[in-house]
C-alpha cells in the first residue's frame, strides 16, 4: 500500500475493477508511511534486525502448490532500507513504565508491534498547533498537492512545552528567559508521542500540480485533511530567517533594506515570464542558477533565498532554465490557498495512500 500502488488502485477501482489489498505490514504507505513516535521506534526496531524469514522455516506452504502454480515469496524485509541507527540526545531517564497519552489499547497483532497499527488517521487525540513551517538549509521538496486547507491546525512537530528547545537559538519562553530553558525528557517525548506525526519520505506539496489535480479530480481529497504551510524560514550564518514569499511579505520584511526589496521584487516579477524576455538569460545557459544570479546584481541573502528557499535547487548542479521554472512554479502556487505554495496532510505524507486506498 505505497503511494505509487495506492493510487494504481484507486484508478483501477474508479474503472470498476474490484481490488485486494495486500500488504505484508499492519499500516498503510510502505516506505511513505507516518507514524506517532511509538510506531516510529517500532519500525526502527524491525529495520534493525538482520534475519527474515527463512526459507527453511517456510517449507510447509510448499505441499500446497499445484503442479502448473507457482509461488512468489514476499520478502518481509525491506532491501531499501539499511543501516538504521537512532540516537536520542535528550536527557537519558527511563522511560520503561511511561505510557503513550491517548494511545490506544495494544491488540495481538502479526509481525510489527502493536504500536504501528494506530494510523495517524485515527490520531483525533492529536491537539492543535497554531502553525506550520519549513525549514531549508539547501535544495527542498518536489511534490506535487490537493484541496483548501481545513481550518483545524497541523500537526506538531514536538510537545508544545518542548517547542524553545528545539529551535537553533534554544530560546527560553518569555516568563523563565531569566532561567535555564526548559529540558525535554526522553519520557517526555514517549509520554507527548502522539502529538506529532513523524513521516518517512517528508514532501511537501505544491499547491498547484498534477498531484493536487488527481486528488481534486478523483475526490480522495475528501478523505484527509491539509494544512497550509505557513511560513518558509532559512538558517543562514547561525540564525534562522523568514523569507519573503509574497509581495505583502517582501515590502512587510524588517531583514531587507528598500533597495532589496525592490532588487527581489523586480527579479520575481522577471522569472513569472521569463519566457518573453530570453535576451536576458541566454548567454548564462549553460551556466548553474547560482552563476546567474551573481549576475543580477543580487545581495548575497536575496541569492541564498531565491536558491534555497524559493527555487529549492542545487546549488553546484542546477542549470539556469531549470532554476527559473522552479523558481516560476513556486510563484504560481502562491495565493491559492495561502501566503505559501505548499500543503501539508494534516497527519502527517502516510495520510495520501491511506485516501487511496479507501
Amino acid at each position: 500500500s505505497g503511494l505509487p500502488e495506492s493510487i494504481i488502485a484507486a484508478a483501477c477501482a474508479r474503472s470498476g475493477q474490484r481490488v485486494l489489498h495486500v500488504d505484508s505490514r499492519n499500516y498503510y504507505g510502505g516506505n511513505w508511511a507516518s507514524f506517532s513516535f511509538s510506531g516510529l521506534l517500532s519500525w526502527i526496531k524491525e529495520n534493525q534486525q538482520k534475519t527474515d524469514v527463512s526459507e527453511d522455516e517456510s517449507e510447509d506452504w510448499r505441499k500446497l502448490i499445484l503442479e502448473d502454480e507457482e509461488a512468489i515469496p514476499l520478502c518481509r524485509k525491506d532491501k531499501t532500507i539499511q543501516h538504521v541507527e537512532d540516537f536520542c540526545f535528550g536527557d537519558q531517564d527511563s522511560a520503561a513504565d511511561v505510557e503513550e497519552a491517548g494511545a490506544l489499547p495494544k491488540l495481538p497483532v502479526f509481525g510489527a508491534s502493536a504500536a504501528e497499527e494506530a494510523s495517524p488517521a485515527s490520531g483525533d487525540e492529536c491537539p492543535a498547533e497554531e502553525s506550520t513551517f519549513l525549514v531549508t538549509q539547501g535544495p527542498g521538496p518536489g511534490s506535487d498537492a490537493e484541496t483548501p486547507p481545513e481550518s483545524g491546525s497541523a500537526p506538531s512537530t514536538a510537545p508544545d512545552e518542548s517547542t524553545p528547545e528545539l529551535g537553533p537559538t534554544g530560546a527560553a519562553p518569555s516568563e523563565t528567559s531569566a532561567q535555564e530553558p526548559k529540558k525535554v525528557t526522553y519520557a517526555q517525548i514517549v509520554r507527548e508521542g502522539r502529538r506529532f506525526n513523524i513521516d518517512l519520505v517528508s514532501k511537501l506539496l505544491y499547491s498547484r500540480g498534477l498531484l493536487i489535480d488527481l486528488l481534486i479530480k478523483s475526490n480522495v481529497s475528501r478523505y484527509a485533511e491539509f494544512k497550509n504551510a505557513t511560513r518558509i524560514l532559512a538558517f543562514r550564518e547561525g540564525k534562522v530567517e523568514q523569507v519573503p514569499c509574497s509581495r505583502a511579505d517582501v515590502f512587510n520584511s524588517k531583514q531587507l533594506t528598500m533597495v532589496e526589496k525592490r532588487m527581489l521584487m523586480k527579479f520575481l516579477t522577471f522569472c513569472l515570464d521569463y519566457e518573453q524576455h530570453p535576451e536576458e538569460y541566454q548567454d548564462y545557459e549553460g551556466s548553474t542558477f547560482a552563476q546567474f544570479l551573481q549576475t543580477r546584481k543580487l545581495t548575497p541573502s536575496l541569492q541564498h533565498f531565491i536558491l534555497h528557499s524559493i527555487a529549492m535547487v542545487s546549488e553546484t548542479e542546477c542549470s539556469t532554465l531549470e532554476g527559473l521554472q522552479a523558481t516560476k512554479k513556486f510563484l504560481q502556487c502562491l495565493g491559492r490557498y495561502g501566503n505559501t505554495p505548499f500543503l501539508f496532510p494534516l497527519y502527517g505524507q502516510g495520510e495520501i495512500p491511506q485516501c487511496f486506498c479507501r
